[in-house]
């Protein structure tokens, strides 16, 4: 087991030979139709790595009024090609690009998982000092994710046996059960059989990710650290985390927090990483933080 962690650590930290997203012709920012100069607010969502755009499907039900909904694509989904990767700073400068030149007054970032670090590099570069950002099941700077992947190699070996030697894709569904709930849920009768059920409504949906989506999504995260925190003085930042997080654990990020002087820390006790699955009120909780009212 230790061996294979090292290998599937090695090979996430090899550098990828895809260019950065600056140098791509297709844009991997998209928006709802009203992202116009001088509008009051922009929501941005940036989805993690093997992630949609789709997991903010609620967002987009908010009725804010004056405002823009900006979601940042990874490569390789929602209609991009794989001919990129995520580098977490300038995916950062280019959101922030867009928004300074549509000159927004409020800025709200949601970052998930790795779009956590880009929605940080992000706040720092905006000219508008009105910027809250919701960090939702984010990564932390380095080393968290290296030590991310040595468990999730380890957590993928759990479920190979769980899956009793049958085909690759049924140990990632296995591993599936682990993201909602953490590794300590199988020991609960009733808990795993729900993760057994939602596992099995997604049975030919998840499979095994491709190597080189999953390079491109992830090399830049094993070494990327925030440099200069106190940049983000001004921006109010909050974190929204599962207790049971098998990817970033809530010990690490907690300190993590503080480091960022967060305003608040959102615990969901007993989910794990796909809060966005398992939590119906996530994104209710981060409206509330944000302070963004519906029109009355």
């Amino acid at each position: 087991m230790r061996l294979l962690s090292l290998i599937c650590l090695l090979a996430l930290t090899a550098c990828s030979f895809l260019p950065p997203p600056q140098k791509t012709e297709a844009n991997p920012v998209v928006h709802d139709g009203n992202a116009e100069v001088g509008i009051d607010r922009a929501i941005v969502v940036i989805p993690g790595a093997l992630a949609s755009i789709r997991l903010f499907a609620p967002v987009l039900e908010w009725d804010v009024p004056e405002s823009t909904v900006l979601a940042y694509r990874f490569p390789g989904v929602d209609g991009l090609e794989l001919n990129h990767r995520i580098d977490i700073v300038d995916s950062g400068a280019l959101i922030a690009r867009h928004l300074n030149a549509l000159k927004v007054k409020e800025v709200y970032l949601i970052g998930y998982s790795t779009g956590g670090p880009i929605a940080l590099e992000t706040a720092r570069r905006l000219e508008t000092r009105d910027v809250q950002v919701a960090l939702v099941s984010s990564a932390s700077d380095s080393p968290a994710a290296a030590i991310a992947s040595a468990r999730g190699a380890l957590d993928v070996v759990r479920a190979m046996l769980r899956a009793r030697g049958r085909e690759l894709d049924e140990a990632w569904l296995e591993n599936y059960r682990t993201l909602l709930y953490g590794r300590r849920h199988f020991s609960e009768e009733e808990l795993a059989e729900q993760s057994r059920r939602m596992a099995a409504l997604k049975r030919g949906q998840i499979t095994t990710p491709p190597r080189r989506m999953t390079m491109a999504h992830t090399a830049d995260l094993m070494t990327w650290y925030l440099e200069r925190p106190e940049e983000l003085a001004g921006a109010r930042i909050g974190f929204f985390h599962g207790s049971e997080d098998s990817v970033f654990s809530e010990r690490r990020t907690r300190r993590y927090a503080r480091r960022l002087q967060a305003e608040e820390f959102h615990s969901y006790e007993g989910q794990g990483h796909l809060l966005f699955v398992t939590e119906p009120h996530l994104f209710d909780d981060v409206r509330a933080f944000f302070g963004l009212k519906p029109e009355s």
